[in-house]
């Protein structure tokens, strides 16, 4: 193969890699780095992305005693996740075992007026009982707005999430989440009756 062809051939992979498993208000490039502090307990990771695959990606979350990941297909309609193994809770567990949608959706939904669903089916046991359920998110853009966090400030869309869903007892509950573009995530604040999680971006760099 000749050297021209070989640098078009990777430079057109590239072109497809960025368009499916990266966005403009997601970015996954495996050069960038991102640092947030949780806002419950002060806890600090660091997050970055690396390709393991055609379609995949895998995201790690490195703190001071611990290191979390969580594997990412992309699609052309954008990155999705669905969580491996049991998740177990006081009196029970459960598992993800279908996901309809996308996590993430691709770069022409990130405007004001962008919306996406996602819904997770669910199965698992409390107590002495098999239960199935779902959890279904719908995600809405509302507006554009300026928010300063820890690593500064950024123009950013504003997502508000809503939740709901089954399993034993209703599932509910809201998140914002703040993305900026060519950065990603620099703040979200969820609450739900099962669990949530707060935080901010405070650096973000090759």
């Amino acid at each position: 193969m000749k050297a021209w062809i070989f640098c078009a051939a990777v430079w057109l992979g590239s072109l497809a890699w960025g368009s499916v498993c990266s966005s403009t208000f997601y970015p996954t490039e495996a050069d960038l780095r991102w640092r947030y502090r949780n806002l419950g307990d002060n806890q600090v990771y660091t997050q970055s992305f690396t390709r393991t695959g055609a379609d995949s990606l895998l995201e790690q979350r490195r703190y001071t005693d611990r290191t979390e990941t969580t594997q990412w297909t992309c699609t052309p309609e954008g990155l999705r996740i669905l969580p491996e193994g049991e998740i177990s809770f006081p009196g029970g567990s459960m598992r993800f075992t279908k996901l309809t949608g996308v996590i993430i959706p691709k770069s022409e939904t990130w405007k004001v007026g962008g919306r996406w669903v996602y819904r997770y089916e669910l199965k698992g046991r409390v107590a002495v009982f098999d239960l199935s359920g779902f959890l279904e998110v719908e995600n809405r853009i509302v507006t554009r707005e300026t928010i300063t966090v820890a690593a500064g400030q950024f123009e950013a869309l504003r997502v508000e999430a809503v939740f709901r869903g089954e399993f034993g007892i209703g599932l509910s509950g809201k998140a914002t989440y703040w993305f900026a573009e060519g950065v990603g995530v620099v703040k979200q604040v969820s609450e739900s009756n099962f669990g949530g999680q707060s935080s901010e971006l405070i650096a973000f760099g090759r």
